[in-house]
């Protein structure tokens, strides 16, 4: 498998990332049997929100202004989790929805990223 269509999932334009991204992301996964485990937990483990479900509490007394910035075509995170976040964190205020863009959006769309972040701050 090439790498660009390996991302697909997580970049809207892969083709577009530089090819030393990609060592730099997929180098460290392989780089011996302990890494490949961990990587293959990893992916057993993914679509389990139960971590997250489990700190709820701890979430509910994070009074820091919060802002969450969701990509709408998140494979791996839907949108509902955002919602979520927004009412488990008493200080989140809103959810800024990114239309399209998938996990790694801060890369792909730093413009974006940015301006939520400086209407947050």
């Amino acid at each position: 498998m090439r790498p660009r269509a390996g991302f697909a999932n997580v970049y809207e334009h892969p083709e577009r990332i530089p090819a030393e991204t990609f060592q730099t992301y997929l180098t460290p996964l392989f780089a011996d049997r302990q890494a490949i485990r961990n990587l293959e937990r990893w992916f057993a483990s993914s679509h389990n929100c139960s971590q997250t479900v489990a700190v709820e509490p701890l979430l509910r007394r994070l009074e820091a202004p919060t802002l969450i910035v969701w990509g709408t075509a998140d494979i791996f995170f839907p949108v509902k989790w955002a919602y979520w976040l927004r009412g488990a964190i008493p200080g989140a205020r809103k959810v800024v929805e990114l239309e399209g863009a998938k996990l790694f959006f801060p890369e792909e769309r730093p413009e974006e990223f940015a301006k939520a972040l400086r209407a947050h701050w």
